[in-house]
């Protein structure tokens, strides 16, 4: 190897097509410790360089390939050669890839920059035990499945000790069902660990933390424009709008309108979002909330340019950062004063806020993230996961994830969203009226739909979280309450008819007072606060986690924020404070002009028929008039006319007929001679005085 030549990794599959976001581990010389740690960037590349900042040679380095998308499973490395190119050097390695999988198939938290990039050394964090010096709960297999998985009962259905009843379901919480997903979300925000086992035990001081442990939005964001281009729309004059796409139109024989710009995340031709973070289009819940927040991020960048909102950027602040600052302030404002109020004891929370932290993140010790959380804590938000969720108008209850035969609509994610599934987060979220779906309680039971995930191997949740607790080597939650000077409740003061005390007695151990630590989380909820809000010991892990890591983040608003700050863009519903529903509520006003394209209408189907009786309607969406002079629609490919000099008020409509008619208030005609529209995927958009695409729509 020359001196001078610079050595990079490529990672690609069967097809030599290159895979980007794979954590690659090299281990040099056959040691335990791993020489370096890397993650592939949008073309599959990464930099040869060990964690010390030394150049590898790639032919003594051996080397292993996972997927976070997989929940960190190991891609087998099937071959790779080493390419010679004058200044450069290259070993491509080629793998097996696989799909995208749901929230829990195995240890997946979190993906930020690995240890070295191209562009030099960056932060590594780790996971950490609160409480190592207690005794870990390890209870057989056998026990563990006999609490956390199902059976076949002889009418041919499921049931466990843990699968909510069907003729005795749990109940709704006052929780809208939107902060289960924002619960998972958060999770993604902060978590991840590609590289530990979810079948051996795992010394959490050794696991690597691919996320940075601060609410700071890197799913969103990753390294900015200049490093992740991929995400930035480069058409934007200062690259600060984040990309997006259109959901698709439904498969139907009929044929269909897509979503509107911003209803999907942006995809490759096969389908694949280009985020951030993978795991955030695992169902379509979590891509669609994603997507909110890049919609929020986009309506914040357009608020600084108005002069309304030039206010809020600091002098020679760049806008791209202007705009990501205060999207993580309201965003860390919303997990600490709306999500962690809604979820936690009330007493508990308002004694970590008056009193500070005791236990998790303390300020006296490096920042990482404490195991009891990850691996139990904040897992409460599985018990808040409906079977079915009623998403919109007119889609009805769809089941999240697929049932046994697959037949029906479902949630599961990894492929563009039907317009037909775009979420209306107003059923999902309390805008004021307390209208909205809710979410399940906070109980020692789990929707059908966790006990049969997609997936290979363990179709069971709460089966994977016993196993991950046991492989973290996690206490009991009776010894976590202990330690934390609570009064711990024993197996047998949950009720005989706890799912603990039903596995029990099946192995003859009624008398074993100690459960999971996950377990323990649900069922101390059930017992102290009714499902409703997490009892003594979830709150404390969960609220101290996160409020310990708004804190020490320098950059978080209570440290960088002017004193007193409190969420500074409008507010947008009629709810009391700044929650969730006014962050999506802002990123849903639209383009600044409000004007969408409400429908197309491509003509007759059948011979005989006038093919110029086509047309497209406009809406206003937004709350004042806009005046259509010098607006122009483009019919796809370029055909192009002008709008009349007319006002549409607010949800008012025009619709623009290709043929010849009488011009009315609501209807104009080109008076054309040929039609337009020719049914395959035409493109119809909107440009606005400046010759800007306003908004643009498809029709298949």
């Amino acid at each position: 190897m020359s001196p001078e030549q610079e050595v990079f990794g490529l990672v690609v599959d069967g097809s030599g097509t290159p895979l980007s976001g794979r954590v690659v581990v090299g281990h040099t010389g056959g040691g335990s410790e791993p020489s370096g740690h890397w993650l592939t960037d949008e073309n599959g590349e990464f930099p040869l360089v060990a964690d010390g900042g030394s150049r590898l040679d790639p032919g003594d380095v051996d080397f292993t390939v996972r997927d976070p998308t997989q929940g960190g499973t190991e891609n087998p490395v099937n071959g790779r050669r080493i390419r010679e190119d004058g200044e450069e050097r290259t070993v491509e390695l080629t793998v097996t890839s696989a799909s995208t999988p749901i929230h829990g198939s195995v240890e997946h938290r979190g993906m930020n920059d690995a240890a070295t990039t191209r562009i030099g050394r960056v932060r590594s964090h780790r996971f950490c035990n609160q409480f190592p010096e207690l005794p870990v709960y390890d209870r057989s297999d056998e026990f563990l499945r006999s609490l956390g998985d199902t059976e076949v009962t002889a009418d041919g259905d499921r049931d466990g000790p843990m699968m909510e009843p069907a003729d005795d379901p749990v109940g709704d919480a006052e929780t809208p069902a939107a902060y289960g997903l924002f619960g998972q979300f958060i999770d993604h925000d902060i978590t991840f660990d590609p590289t530990s086992d979810i079948d051996r035990r795992n010394d959490p001081a050794a696991l690597r933390n691919f996320r940075t442990p601060a609410l700071d939005l890197d799913a969103l964001y990753r390294t900015g424009p200049g490093v992740t281009p991929f995400l930035f729309d480069q058409e934007h004059h200062a690259s600060a709008h984040l990309l997006t796409g259109s959901a698709v139109a439904p498969d139907t024989d009929s044929g269909g309108l897509s979503g509107l710009p911003g209803t999907d995340l942006q995809r490759n031709e096969q389908g694949v979002a280009l985020i951030g973070d993978p795991r955030n289009d695992e169902n379509v819940l979590i891509a669609q909330l994603h997507l909110a927040f890049v919609n929020f991020h986009n309506r914040v960048v357009d608020y600084l340019e108005t002069p309304e909102g030039s206010a809020l950027r600091g002098d020679d602040e760049p806008l791209h950062e202007a705009a990501q600052r205060l999207v993580r302030w309201h965003y860390q404002w919303v997990v600490r004063h709306d999500f962690l109020a809604r979820v936690c004891d009330t007493y508990i929370l308002e004694d970590i806020e008056e009193n500070g932290r005791r236990f998790f993140v303390p300020p006296e010790k490096d920042v990482a993230i404490p195991v009891e959380f990850a691996g139990a804590g904040f897992r409460f938000g599985h018990s808040l996961i409906r079977h079915e969720f009623d998403i919109n108008e007119e889609s009805g209850n769809v089941r999240l994830f697929p049932g046994p035969t697959g037949d029906g609509p479902n949630l599961r994610g990894g492929r563009p969203v039907p317009s037909h599934l775009v979420v209306d987060w107003t059923r999902l979220l309390d805008t004021g009226d307390g209208d909205y779906q809710p979410a399940r309680k906070v109980m020692p039971f789990l929707a059908p739909t966790l006990f049969q995930l997609p997936m290979d191997g363990e179709d069971s949740l709460a089966m994977r979280n016993f196993q991950r607790g046991r492989a973290l080597g996690l206490p009991s939650g009776q010894d976590v309450a202990e330690r934390m000077g609570i009064d711990p409740i024993r197996n047998e003061g949950f009720g005989d008819d706890a799912p603990i005390m039903d596995a029990l007695r099946k192995h003859g151990r009624g008398a074993d007072g100690h459960a999971p630590l996950w377990y323990y989380v649900l069922d101390e909820a059930r017992y102290q606060n009714g499902g409703e809000r997490l009892g003594a010991v979830g709150t404390r892990i969960v609220a101290e986690t996160l409020i310990g890591l708004i804190e020490s983040d320098e950059a978080a608003y209570p440290n960088a924020a002017p004193d007193g700050w409190e969420p500074s863009l409008p507010q947008l519903t009629e709810t009391e404070g700044y929650t969730l529903a006014d962050l999506v509520a802002f990123g849903e006003e639209g383009t600044p002009d409000g004007l969408v394209i409400d429908a197309i209408d491509p003509g007759p189907d059948e011979a005989g028929g006038d093919p110029l009786d086509e047309s497209v309607t406009l809406r206003n969406a937004a709350s004042e008039p806009v005046d259509l002079t010098g607006y122009v629609i483009d019919l796809s490919g370029g055909q192009r006319d002008e709008l009349p000099s007319t006002t549409l008020d607010p949800d008012g409509t025009l619709t623009i007929h290709v043929g010849s008619g009488t011009d009315t208030d609501t209807d104009y005609y080109l008076g054309r001679e040929r039609a337009a529209l020719n049914d395959a995927g035409d493109t119809v958009a909107l440009l606005d005085p400046d010759g800007v695409v306003s908004t643009r729509r498809v029709y298949t």
